[in-house]
């Protein structure tokens, strides 16, 4: 099997609907079942990583470029490789807080509504990675 994202799903499952539930009213038992949580929500992350790293990557230099960074456009990821688009990524998140930091002191209304971009995008962002919580079956 290749699938991460589906191993890590069926052994959140198996540690939330059957060895949590054999261990309850142990400390252990709890302790199985946040385990069970996080290896599910890190198969739902591992799943969405590489295409939410690439649009991210996309809307910095979307918004980079609208900042007048005219080389932002050629930075790219050496692969479709999660720690390569990362690396991509946070060479642009350094740029973007360098133009963000410029747009703060700037009163002009293209330097405010860029900016409202750029926290626009930041929020969709944070929301983007938040987990959601796993459907499993009832305990047997």
């Amino acid at each position: 099997m290749s699938d991460i994202g589906m191993i890590l799903q069926k052994l959140g499952t198996t540690l939330v609907s059957e060895v949590a539930p054999a261990l309850e009213g142990d400390y252990v038992g709890g302790k199985a079942g946040m385990a069970g949580l996080m290896v599910s929500m890190a198969g739902e992350a591992w799943d969405g990583a590489a295409d939410r790293l690439h649009r991210e990557v996309e809307g910095l230099k979307a918004l980079l470029t609208a900042g007048g960074d005219g080389e932002a456009g050629e930075i790219a990821s050496a692969s479709l490789k999660i720690s390569d688009l990362q690396a991509a990524r946070n060479e642009l998140a350094e740029r973007l807080i360098a133009l963000q930091t410029a747009l703060e002191g700037d009163d002009s209304e293209a330097a405010r509504a860029l900016n409202m971009q750029i926290w626009g995008f930041l929020l969709m962002g944070a929301a983007e990675r938040m987990p959601t919580l796993p459907e499993f079956p009832e305990a047997e």
